[in-house]
């Protein structure tokens, strides 16, 4: 049995219309994870400012762990493209202070 979108002819010409992957400019969380002190806020921050500009900070959340050692931080951001996008993670990623990223 074939699998057909409707059209009657079992192709799916619609699908190619569809866009591929994130269609920007669009919100991006950038969750890490780090020591639950200021300075891994601060140099998170730091790094995100070099390539997202704070008026592109839609918000910013701290959740300390349980025994609260380690911290998750997510800042969500404007992604403008796929680029700023691809350079923000990368250097979140390189960042000493940051234990994980997501």
């Amino acid at each position: 049995m074939s699998e057909q979108n409707g059209n009657g002819n079992g192709h799916n010409e619609e699908k190619a219309e569809e866009p591929q992957g994130l269609v920007y400019p669009c919100d991006f969380p950038l969750k890490m994870f780090g020591k639950n002190n200021l300075h891994f806020i601060a140099a998170v921050d730091n790094v995100v400012e070099e390539f997202i500009p704070r008026e592109d900070w839609s918000s910013t959340k701290t959740t300390p762990s349980k025994n609260g050692n380690y911290v998750s931080y997510t800042i969500v951001i404007i992604a403008r493209d796929r680029e700023q996008l691809d350079k923000v993670c990368a250097a979140v990623t390189n960042c000493p202070e940051v234990i994980m990223a997501l």
